[in-house]
């Protein structure tokens, strides 16, 4: 297995955020908690079948996939769409291996720009991806068994690009977000240098609650 960027990412969110007592603390202690239940499965519980179960991982994207779903706005018809593409990427890599170069890559920004487009926001976007990423792994599982051999459920790229995007994305977006804050508190404070400006928590760390 590759170095495990994904779990690594997700434990510092986890201690920065509880360090910091930001309102997402609860939402990455959930995560970590999904991910202890779901490693404590895979060591009592390891199959024999020769499918490489990460269910640690899988945990983690289940409940992630339930969290966003509740704070989508569109839910289904994104799903659909990039479900379709997975499946199509699936079905493109199954009969010809290794013919397209940079495959995952180009199927991974094509997934990412439907998922987009069909949503227009963060929260819709991480529903489709995660979403149509579980129900891939289900279909590869009981479509292809016999045909595809020593697979991982879910694979390296799957697992750290998700982790990857959603932090990068949230980063930027609460970046720009304290950005944009201070620089109206500023000019609050210069119009109105009486006043007493608070400190409030960006919107996408008050959903996390």
């Amino acid at each position: 297995m590759l170095f495990p960027y994904g779990e690594w990412v997700i434990l510092f969110l986890t201690l920065l955020a509880w360090a910091e007592k930001r309102a997402s603390r609860n939402f990455f202690l959930i995560l970590t908690i999904a991910w202890l239940l779901g490693k404590w499965v895979e060591v009592f519980f390891a199959g024999t079948l020769p499918w490489h179960w990460h269910f640690a991982r899988l945990a983690v994207m289940i409940v992630f996939w339930a969290w966003s779903l509740r704070l989508a706005e569109r839910r289904f018809l994104p799903l659909l769409f990039t479900c379709l593409i997975v499946c199509i990427e699936t079905l493109f890599f199954v009969n010809e291996p290794g013919v397209f170069p940079y495959g995952e890559w180009f199927f991974a920004i094509v997934l990412v720009l439907v998922a987009w487009f069909s949503t227009k926001s963060y929260w819709g976007t991480a529903a489709a991806l995660s979403g149509s990423a579980l129900l891939n792994q289900a279909f590869v599982r009981f479509t292809y068994d016999g045909i595809i051999r020593y697979i991982n459920l879910p694979n390296e790229f799957t697992w750290n690009f998700g982790v990857g995007l959603f932090t990068a994305w949230a980063t930027l977006a609460l970046g720009w977000r304290f950005y944009t804050e201070r620089k109206l508190q500023r000019t609050d404070a210069e119009l109105v240098p009486s006043k007493s400006l608070g400190t409030c928590e960006p919107l996408e760390e008050r959903e996390l609650q």
